[in-house]
């Protein structure tokens, strides 16, 4: 099995993000399985950013902690990664860099690389110098160069013949610099392709807008928000092609309401931020509720509270979701656990926000929404369109007669008339109602109307809330289950063949729909695990809170980890194994926190 671990260190503007994507197409253009995570401070130009490149020929989920190829393109890069290099890794840096000072351990391969020389010898750009990196790279895992050079014509198509020569000009002095001066045959990672053909290489975001185009979206209102900001840009750069109306609104307040008015008019609209900006969004969403408007919400989860840590990654917001705005209506969470959840949840909460008229929160995280993922083409196979309850060749009215927009039916849900449509004009307002839509403060029929929005839930549950997914070993072979919900299922995944190696065999149950909940098929579920462990990316256990409250269930260890960044597997696989090694017994909450000393916001804190 090949497994390797590549990364880049740069300053912020000096294209890490784009270097990495770049190899990561690389190696999906021979088949190969391929994550780019990125990490970086809130700053535009300073600070330390990295992208990491995963590559194996087999099925992988995660990033990891331990690196076999860095690339430093400065002292920041070389600081904060050195220590963290598996043995006999490759240390690719700039020769100008004096690197003596750093205790660099004695089985890493230093390997300097000329830029500016190689730079000035090919009258290249100076930021080609990412490119040179490349091609050492290549040289170093003995990796078609071919595979490299038909990425960089396909990227710089747009900008002409020259800029894609020089690129693969200087792509190719870094791969023939490696082979004479790196002693390459001697590298014990070597990454060869497994077929030709090619797989996507696409982050959650751009996957949760594949969906929503896939599910009819017309109308997408957003105010630019990290980590939620690549879907608006991904939408943007559609809109054209699907006939899409891609409205970049004054706020997040504007854009809910842009999004509940759409609704109303009968169109598929979807609005998108993270925390800071889905606060701004709870009284249009309660809006919604009231007037019974289908909306999608797509909240991407940061590092809160307040502005936090606006680039770094966190599962804090679900207890928000699931009460936000005032009173009590019933609303769908959905959180997705990779890339290919992503596309179907997306394209599954328009159905289920027009069938129950309801809104329908799609949470993900930094993590998953800004990883770079390879995979096959989405399934659009499964793809149907369920609009529910369209009121169409009305009747003609009585004189005096309204439309009962909100007529109360035994399932709950009323008959909805678009605008203009013939005997359908109806109120719809924020305002408590009667059957009409016109303003009513009648107990009785308050009642009645909460009564009947709640009576949705019935047929919600039968039809539409799928049950979490089991992987691994079966529930009764497994010595302990995890249990996660949303992103974390991608560590938790990469976990199971650590533990195996260990002796210790698990299984994982992700939720994906994660409210409401069905308690009668979560707890018949959950009782079959011999002993649990949830694993969540909040301080409180918030998803664990939410299945103690609407199901009973209590899990017996609780693993939490918010310090930024999410889980990597090799640190639930630790903590299991002390459990494991301890008979099951220790402490029930294990908090988990990043052993490494960086901050990637002020370098200078160090001595660098």
């Amino acid at each position: 099995m090949v497994d390797l671990i590549w990364k880049m260190g740069a300053q912020a503007g000096e294209g890490a993000m784009v270097t990495g994507r770049t190899l990561g197409k690389t190696f999906t253009r021979g088949g190969l399985n391929v994550i780019g995570y990125p990490e970086y401070p809130s700053l535009i130009r300073g600070g330390h950013n990295t992208y990491q490149i995963r590559v194996s020929d087999a099925h992988i989920n995660s990033p990891l902690q331990k690196i076999h190829i860095v690339v430093a393109l400065n002292k920041e890069a070389v600081y904060f990664h050195h220590a963290n290099m598996h043995e006999g890794a490759a240390l690719i840096y700039d020769e100008t860099l004096d690197i003596s000072k750093y205790p660099i351990r004695a089985d890493i391969r230093k390997c300097p690389l000329p830029f500016a020389k190689i730079v000035a010898e090919l009258k290249a750009l100076p930021q080609m110098k990412n490119t040179i990196a490349l091609g050492a790279t290549l040289a170093l895992i003995d990796y078609p160069f071919e595979k490299l050079e038909s990425v960089l014509a396909d990227e710089f198509k747009r900008k002409g013949e020259e800029v894609i020569r020089q690129n693969i000009a200087v792509a190719r002095a870094g791969y023939d610099h490696a082979k004479t001066h790196f002693n390459c045959g001697t590298f014990k990672v070597k990454v060869k392709p497994v077929s030709d053909k090619r797989k996507i290489l696409i982050g959650g975001n751009e996957a949760v807008g594949m969906g929503a185009i896939k599910a009819g979206l017309k109308l997408f209102a957003s105010y630019p928000m990290t980590p939620a900001s690549t879907l608006m840009h991904y939408i943007a750069e559609k809109e054209h092609e699907f006939g899409i109306v891609m409205k970049h609104t004054e706020d997040e307040i504007a854009a809910m309401n842009y999004t509940v008015g759409a609704g109303f008019a009968g169109v598929r609209a979807m609005c998108s931020t993270s925390g800071g900006g889905f606060s701004l969004k709870v009284e249009a969403i309660g809006l919604a509720a009231e007037s019974e408007t289908p909306v999608v919400v797509y909240l991407a989860q940061r590092v809160g509270p307040s502005t936090g840590m606006p680039t770094w990654t966190e599962q804090a917001d679900l207890r928000f979701a699931v009460h936000a705005s005032q009173g009590e209506f019933l609303r769908v969470v959905l959180a997705p656990g990779d890339v290919n959840e992503s596309f179907s949840l997306a394209w599954k909460a328009f159905n289920i926000a027009e069938k129950y008229q309801i809104p329908v929160i799609i949470m993900s995280d930094k993590f998953l929404g800004e990883t770079h993922f390879s995979t096959d083409r989405f399934d659009e196979s499964q793809v149907r369109i369920e609009r529910g309850k369209i009121a169409k060749n009305l009747k003609t009215l009585p004189q005096g007669g309204r439309f009962k927009r909100y007529l109360l039916t035994k399932d709950g849900v009323s008959p909805r008339a678009f605008p203009g449509e013939p005997n359908g004009m109806h109120v719809s307002s924020s305002y408590e109602h009667d059957e009409t839509g016109f303003s009513s403060e009648n107990f009785q029929m308050r009642a009645n109307m909460v009564d009947k929005r709640a009576r949705k839930i019935k047929q919600l549950l039968a039809e539409d809330i799928e049950p979490p997914g089991i992987y691994g070993e079966s529930m009764q072979h497994s010595d302990i289950t995890i249990v996660c919900w949303g992103s974390q299922k991608l560590p938790a995944l990469d976990a199971l063949p650590i533990l195996k190696a260990g002796g210790i065999k698990a299984n994982v149950v992700h939720f994906g729909f994660v409210y409401p909940l069905d308690a009668k098929k979560v707890k018949a579920l959950l009782r079959g695990a011999k002993r649990t462990v949830i694993v969540e990316n909040n301080s409180t256990g918030q998803f664990a809170g939410i299945l103690r409250e609407y199901t009973g269930f209590k899990p017996d260890f609780k693993m939490l980890k918010y310090d930024g960044r999410q889980f990597f597997p090799e640190q639930i696989a630790e903590e299991i194994k002390k459990l494991y090694d301890n008979a099951w017994k220790g402490k029930k909450e294990i908090r988990v926190v990043e052993k490494e000393d960086v901050d990637y916001y002020y370098p200078g804190h160090y001595p660098i």
